[in-house]
């Protein structure tokens, strides 16, 4: 069930039921309490494009964005070296973040989203849009308020829905300013093993068994 140091697989993200997200990963722990992925910048993805094929670019308005048609095609992870740290029943994921150059550590990342599930592939989840942007200093800040905002509006969230995912972030602030874990456990100085390729968009992505 739990899978080894090294192997690949990929985390995938849907909107009301099709995959919309998708991102392939290095497994650099996993077990029942915690599951630790990487992700190589300049990784393949599959992510929602716009008609034409193109990326739909972040400064289009969220209630447009979503009204776009659900097309997804290729696109690549740029600009961070990505670890992710995954533990059952949280509705969220904590990230770190380093340049993809030089490893400078840029920050922490709450990401706010539907506990994940298990899947043949790797793991599947939901994405809760408000998310928590964490300096290297542990200063915090709220992002993308706004767009809760705007799909609590569109109907994509109820209102009691956003409360929740806002009081699931709530609680992470409040362990981000204890400088409780995972803030005091010394990820910042993480490096991949050199070995580990870059992964591949398998065939099988989309695919539920």
């Amino acid at each position: 069930m739990f899978r080894r140091p090294g192997d690949q697989i990929i985390v995938r993200y849907r909107r009301l039921g099709p995959v919309t997200f998708a991102v392939p990963q290095t497994v650099v722990e996993d077990g029942p309490d915690l599951t630790i992925l990487f992700t190589h910048a300049g990784t393949p993805i599959k992510e929602r494009v716009q008609p034409d094929g193109t990326a739909i670019p972040r400064e289009i308005a969220y209630d447009v964005r979503s009204a776009i048609p659900v097309l997804v095609g290729d696109g690549i992870w740029k600009w961070n070296h990505v670890l992710t740290l995954l533990r059952p029943g949280d509705a969220h994921d904590i990230r770190l973040f380093w340049g993809d150059e030089d490893w400078t550590f840029r920050g922490w990342y709450v990401n706010l989203q539907a506990p994940v599930k298990r899947v043949a592939v790797g793991f599947d989840t939901a994405d809760h849009v408000l998310d928590i942007s964490v300096d290297p200093a542990l200063n915090w800040r709220w992002k993308d308020e706004d767009e809760l905002a705007d799909a609590v509006r569109i109907g994509r969230f109820m209102p009691d829905e956003a409360i929740a995912i806002r009081a699931e972030g709530e609680r992470m602030i409040a362990r981000i300013e204890a400088r409780s874990w995972p803030f005091d456990a010394g990820y910042e100085t993480w490096r991949p093993d050199p070995a580990w390729p870059i992964p591949n968009i398998p065939a099988h992505w989309n695919e539920d068994e």
